[in-house]
């Protein structure tokens, strides 16, 4: 392969801040999209991924080899970077960690179900680069089953110059499903 055919095989590539994030929230007994918690509806995140799943390996010994045998699928935890804005995101998705289980009473409330009616979906979109086709997704990925692990922290101080708030948001997800946003 010389340059010219690299260039026209890799016409540009894709680049990695060219994404979007959306999901739900399960705050005061009802699933909430982001869009309806945000005034412009979008959810202003800084980082993201889409994330990885990994099969495991199952070792069968024969005959002085090792068999690998295709394993279970495990799905880690999915990390997000927000910003933070005045429109309470932060404390939305303290909301959504309160109604899995209470900061000061540590309980389960009533309205929270370990069924689907208190798990959300969010998906994440990796987006074109071309002119035509702005932010239309190349790749398109939706988590199923999802709820916080941990709302990080805000870090405060009087030496930060230049700076805006974010948060880390880490959430668990049973599965993910990848779509196919141009098909």
């Amino acid at each position: 392969m010389n340059l010219d055919r690299f260039r026209s095989t890799f016409k540009g590539g894709t680049r990695q801040n060219r994404f979007e994030i959306s999901g739900q929230l399960f705050v005061n007994g009802a699933k909430k999209n982001i869009s309806d918690l945000q005034t412009d509806g979008q959810l202003l995140v800084k980082a993201g991924q889409i994330p990885p799943s990994t099969l495991g390996i199952i070792p069968v010994p024969f005959r002085g080899r090792i068999a690998k045998m295709v394993g279970d699928r495990q799905y880690l935890e999915w990390p997000i970077v927000i910003y933070d804005t005045t429109e309470a995101i932060y404390r939305n998705f303290q909301a959504w960690s309160e109604s899995a289980n209470g900061h000061a009473s540590n309980l389960q409330p009533d309205s929270w179900t370990d069924d689907t009616a208190s798990l959300t979906e969010w998906t994440v979109k990796h987006l074109s680069l071309g002119e035509g086709e702005a932010d239309t997704p190349l790749k398109q990925v939706t988590l199923v089953n999802c709820w916080p692990v941990e709302v990080g922290s805000i870090d405060l101080t009087y030496d930060a110059l230049d700076t805006v708030v974010e948060f880390p948001v880490t959430i668990a997800y049973d599965y993910f499903v990848v779509d196919s946003p141009n098909a």
